[in-house]
């Protein structure tokens, strides 16, 4: 059978390819890997295969969804540089999470918020199940622009918005 095509040579002695052999046998292919090894890397190098490989970095997550652009400012002053961000995303009709660290700074923050007559209110697990669920609604429909809390983005349902803000700081 081996003789006549209908087998592999590796038939003969009843064994799988080698990687050898198997490498001889491929045409073009493509290597996906989060953590591409140096065969991968070597394999796909446009300059050791007469520009015929490409290295391509995956940007977009394979649910489609895209990672959000994050950027890391001072502790100082962010309070004073959160509320241009809160405008800017209020005038484009978005709504926007504050995360604090501990539920007292939620109500301070959103007490000074209110007092910039920015549309406010704060969600943390001293809130009644009820009272959640009003609030989480007046965000979706505007009635309320600013959502301040503790932990709002692992909480289900998830709030939405266009801007998180907040402070990681620990202590």
């Amino acid at each position: 059978m081996v003789d006549y095509g209908f087998r592999l040579p590796s038939a003969i002695d009843n064994r799988p390819l080698r990687f050898s052999e198997f490498e001889q046998r491929i045409g073009q292919v493509i290597y996906t890997s989060a953590t591409p090894s140096l065969y991968e890397r070597n394999a796909s190098d446009p300059k050791q295969h007469d520009g015929k490989g490409q290295i391509v970095e995956q940007i977009i997550r394979p649910t489609g969804l895209v990672d959000p652009k994050i950027t890391i400012l001072p502790a100082r002053g962010q309070v004073e540089d959160l509320i241009p961000r809160i405008e800017e995303r209020v005038a484009k009709k978005e709504r926007v999470l504050v995360t604090t660290l501990t539920k007292r700074m939620a109500e301070d923050l959103s007490s000074y918020l209110e007092e910039k007559k920015i549309k406010v209110n704060y969600l943390h697990s001293d809130v009644k199940t009820m009272d959640r669920i009003k609030i989480l609604t007046d965000l979706r429909k505007g009635k309320i622009e600013v959502l301040v809390g503790v932990n709002l983005l692992r909480r289900r349902p998830r709030p939405s918005g266009s801007f998180a803000g907040g402070d990681s700081r620990r202590g």
